[in-house]
């Protein structure tokens, strides 16, 4: 709330438009968290079939060996392994896009912002606003003070 106080105090009603666009960005993030949960609870259970089924192989390892059963075995495991690593290679998809998001929002956002101030004219009616060093230097820190707090809430609703 402070940072966007902030923001609006510095950069005027433009600051909205960036603000509203770090917000649209949560209900994404939230979607590829819930996605990402599933994953790894579909993944978990892909590694517990994994670790029976080379549980039950080694038990019976007397078994195995009289009736050379060790070829089966070998194929059982290697295609729970590859369901195993297919599900993680999702997971970490999931992960870096949530990643991205967590960069890319403030970017986002500056830019958005910007390109609103810069079109909306001063409030005397004449000209263009034109963005200063240090209205833009701090405008940028400001919005990478509210990346986190915004997206962060994303994962903690998306758990």
């Amino acid at each position: 709330v402070i940072v966007s106080v902030l923001l609006l105090l510095e950069i005027g009603p433009a600051a909205i438009v960036g603000i509203v666009t770090m917000f649209l960005i949560v209900p994404m993030v939230q979607y590829v968290v819930k996605r990402m949960m599933i994953l790894r609870k579909l993944r978990a259970q892909a590694a517990d079939e994994r670790v029976e089924s080379i549980s039950t192989m080694l038990s019976g390892i007397r078994f195995t060996k009289l009736n050379r059963y060790e070829e089966r075995f070998f194929v059982r495991v290697m295609e729970r392994r590859k369901r195993e690593v297919r599900l993680l290679r999702t997971e970490l998809f999931y992960l870096s896009l949530t990643i991205f998001a967590t960069v890319a929002s403030p970017v986002l956002a500056s830019a958005f912002t910007f390109i609103t101030y810069s079109l909306i004219g001063p409030e005397d009616g004449e000209g263009q606003n034109i963005l200063t060093p240090s209205m833009t230097f701090t405008s940028l820190y400001l919005f990478a003070a509210l990346r986190f707090p915004i997206n962060y809430a994303g994962k903690f609703m998306g758990k």
